[in-house]
């Protein structure tokens, strides 16, 4: 029997619109978005971002039974990450991927107050990194053009609805 409680896990570089799609799952569904930027910016230099934002996760999962997060999706910590995640709750992987002149544009034009602040040549090389992962995605979703949040929440819903039969 599959786990009742599922994570949906918006995975794509950074600018690909993640934020944008989690916000908005969040305010049309039953589905509770956690930013993990917000977290990282508060740590302590001691702090592992990873365990921090497993452990909000979980505290969500205490009162809900869906969360979704963003993540570029590289690198050990993530791998980690994931694979915890993975014996506690199912897990759906979306892709969210547009040209990676697309997301660098859109990191340079946003308000990044809330956002990891990251140099152009890191911006770049983690973008290359994100756009080259490949999981068993369960959703893909390009968001190179302007997609409009009636599609983005069909998509998402179109995986939401599969767990309940």
């Amino acid at each position: 029997m599959p786990n009742p409680k599922i994570l949906f896990m918006l995975i794509g570089p950074k600018g690909s619109g993640k934020t944008h799609i989690g916000t908005l799952v969040n305010q049309h569904t039953d589905i509770v978005f956690l930013r993990v930027e917000p977290i990282w910016l508060g740590l302590q230099p001691d702090e592992d971002g990873w365990k921090k934002a497993e452990a909000a996760t979980d505290a969500l999962f205490q009162k809900q039974d869906k969360v979704m997060v963003e993540s570029l999706g590289i690198g050990e910590g993530f791998g980690k990450f994931h694979a915890s995640l993975a014996e506690k709750y199912s897990i759906k992987l979306i892709r969210v991927y547009a040209d990676l002149e697309t997301c660098f544009t859109r990191v340079k034009t946003r308000n990044n107050a809330e956002h990891i602040p990251v140099s152009d040549d890191r911006v770049a090389e983690f973008n290359q990194l994100a756009s080259a992962v490949i999981y068993n995605w369960d959703l893909e979703i390009n968001n190179n053009d302007a997609i409009s949040d009636k599609d983005i929440l069909d998509a998402v819903q179109s995986i939401n609805d599969v767990e309940g039969e």
